[in-house]
């Protein structure tokens, strides 16, 4: 019986998510569909017994949806229950399981060009759900120290309580710029070059400093092209996006993904470069 697969979101149509996964399923010659279903919050309940009926094999979501379909899971992650978001349900048995792979998905990104030690001294800017989802990734994953700034402190105080990792304003990021050896950007400022607000000065960064966005699309954001500016080594949110959604195809399939082809198709529909 032919599989299917979706991404749920509102906005969907600007998703990419369908093309590798169609090409994950094409390559692996499996007998299944991948599709994007744009969806509705006040329709949201009767959507998710719609994706019960279809018998639907794994989906993914995105916004707004991540902690809408909490209440609908037989079965949580620990990661995803700890940043609580999901994107990515694994059926099995007809038993919804929610996992989060955005933060698993960034850290193998990052050590790609940074392994990271005891040593390493990382500020995330923002305390949103991306943040949240590569903070418990980090905690859980590595030994570093970390430190969480944002606008709002007392969102950053609530994502590091009860661990050993710290919460600072983003006036003290800025001013301590220096001491980071990663950083790494996940809020919406910079976004666009017609748009060059930063979340903080990049004044005080160190040369050498790994600085990362989460962002893919422009491939250089504007918070990247003032990091390299000051001697930083910077990516973008590519291999993120890229390493999620192959881990969500492994949760699902079994089966090992091509990152490098996946990565491919992002960049042919972004016209994009990778850095």
């Amino acid at each position: 019986m032919k599989k299917l697969y979706c991404v749920i979101g509102n906005p969907i149509a600007h998703s990419l998510s369908p093309a590798m996964h169609t090409a994950l399923l094409e390559k692996n010659q499996l007998d299944a569909s991948y599709v994007p279903f744009l969806l509705e919050e006040e329709t949201f309940a009767d959507a998710m017994l719609g994706l019960k009926t279809l018998g639907i094999s794994g989906f993914n979501i995105t916004s707004p949806f991540k902690e809408k379909i909490l209440p609908f899971l037989d079965a949580i992650d620990v990661e995803a229950k700890a940043c609580g978001a999901v994107n990515t349900v694994v059926v099995r048995d007809g038993k919804w399981t929610g996992y989060n792979t955005d933060g698993a998905g960034y850290l193998e990104g990052l050590q790609t060009i940074k392994p990271i030690t005891h040593t390493d001294q990382i500020l995330i800017l923002g305390a949103g759900g991306a943040s949240k989802a590569i903070f418990h990734a980090l905690a859980n994953r590595t030994d570093a120290n970390i430190t969480i700034a944002n606008r709002t402190v007392e969102k950053a105080i609530n994502m590091v309580a009860g661990t050993i990792h710290a919460a600072i304003s983003l006036q003290e990021a800025e001013t301590n710029l220096a001491d980071y050896t990663i950083i790494i950007q996940t809020t919406s400022a910079g976004l666009t070059k017609e748009n060059p607000e930063l979340p903080i000065s990049l004044q005080n960064l160190a040369p050498g400093t790994n600085a990362s966005d989460i962002i893919y699309n422009p491939a250089k954001t504007a918070f990247l092209e003032e990091a390299e500016t000051h001697g930083a080594i910077i990516q973008n949110g590519l291999p993120m996006f890229v390493n999620q959604a192959a881990i969500a195809f492994q949760l699902w399939t079994g089966l090992d993904a091509d990152r490098e082809l996946m990565k491919q198709i992002v960049l042919k529909q972004v016209g994009g470069t990778e850095c």
